[in-house]
């Protein structure tokens, strides 16, 4: 097996191989496990977590839960029924300098339905410093495990945060505003959420100078940056219609109007002049509500096999597992 045709087609094995896989094969024999923990270039850069299952929760939806796994829209799908479930699984994934020495040139993470806690970002900060998006999500992390990612992940891209509305926003941009994140953020995203929900104004470009907002498309872009790439997505055309299955948009047929992730069809660079543009508040509404897993891609009906799509809501989630907390305590 050390031949060298058998070791060109190995870097292609690990790719379709989800983490828990991978590590079952470092077990089976010496050459693999030498492969696989000697050699980190040979790992995978887009690493897929287990997906464990979800927390049992009945709630409107358009989309068995199979279905919507098929699609790979994870946000979509309740988490597991213990909040700790990333962090115990991460836990293990760290348990010797080997492991983490593995990991480091990693640039993506599928969490798939998991939810972060602060103790899940530091591990994550530390296995996998080179990741370039991540999605702050919910009300188990606070400001503490966003500082683990935002001194530790300096390559990032794309930020998110979504329905954190125990965080004092400004205090945690102001933790990237660092010459590394200047350099290689491209894109902060807010759901709309924020502005109606935090009690402190948000102030994107006083806490990071070095991004700008879009009048576009409404997301704030590197602004340095935007010379250079054309990143902001938009449809050029007019929308018609009140979100039915007739409606469109003239420019590339898209009848998702109700599709966060129908971000655009083309690409151009980002604007601040506000003067010329005709602002749809349609997807501005639908931008900041959107699915990460989609977000980004030029509209495609190939690529987003769910007509309808709608973010988890997790209000069910933390009622639960504050009974759990208050069984544990009585008993």
């Amino acid at each position: 097996m050390d031949c060298g045709a058998f070791i060109d087609v190995i870097p292609f094995i690990l790719k379709n191989l989800d983490l828990k896989s991978i590590v079952q094969l470092s077990q089976t024999c010496h050459f693999w496990r030498q492969i696989i923990y000697k050699n980190t270039t040979l790992w995978p850069k887009f690493l897929k977590l287990p997906y464990i299952g979800h927390m049992d929760i009945e709630f409107f939806r358009s989309y068995d839960y199979q279905s919507i796994i098929k699609a790979k829209v994870w946000s979509m799908i309740l988490p597991p029924d213990n909040p700790k479930a990333l962090e115990n699984l991460l836990s293990k994934v760290a348990l010797s300098q080997e492991s983490i020495e593995r990991f480091r040139l990693v640039e993506k993470v599928d969490f798939k339905n998991y939810i972060h806690t602060d103790e899940s970002l530091r591990l994550t900060a530390l296995l996998f410093p080179s990741i370039k998006e991540i999605s702050f999500e919910g009300d188990l992390l606070t400001i503490n495990g966003i500082e683990y990612i935002a001194k530790s992940c300096l390559n990032l891209k794309h930020i998110e945060f979504y329905r954190c509305f125990n965080l004092n926003i400004n205090n945690c941009l102001q933790l990237f505003n660092r010459k590394e994140h200047e350099m290689n953020l491209e894109r902060l995203l807010l759901d709309t959420y924020f502005h109606f929900n935090n009690k402190t104004k948000v102030s994107i470009e006083d806490c990071l100078p070095f991004m700008a907002l879009c009048e576009r498309c409404k997301l704030h872009f590197n602004k340095f940056k935007n010379d250079k790439d054309m990143l902001c997505l938009y449809h050029p055309g007019t929308y018609s219609g009140y979100g039915h299955s007739c409606s469109a948009y003239s420019c590339c047929g898209s009848n998702k109007p109700r599709f966060p992730s129908t971000l655009g069809c083309q690409y151009t660079y980002h604007t601040t002049e506000a003067k010329s543009l005709t602002v749809d508040l349609r997807r501005v509404y639908e931008l900041h509500g959107g699915n990460p897993e989609y977000m980004f891609q030029p509209y495609n009906y190939d690529m987003f096999p769910l007509e309808f799509t709608e973010r988890r809501q997790l209000d069910w989630c933390y009622k639960k597992w504050n009974e759990k907390n208050e069984l544990l305590h009585t008993n």
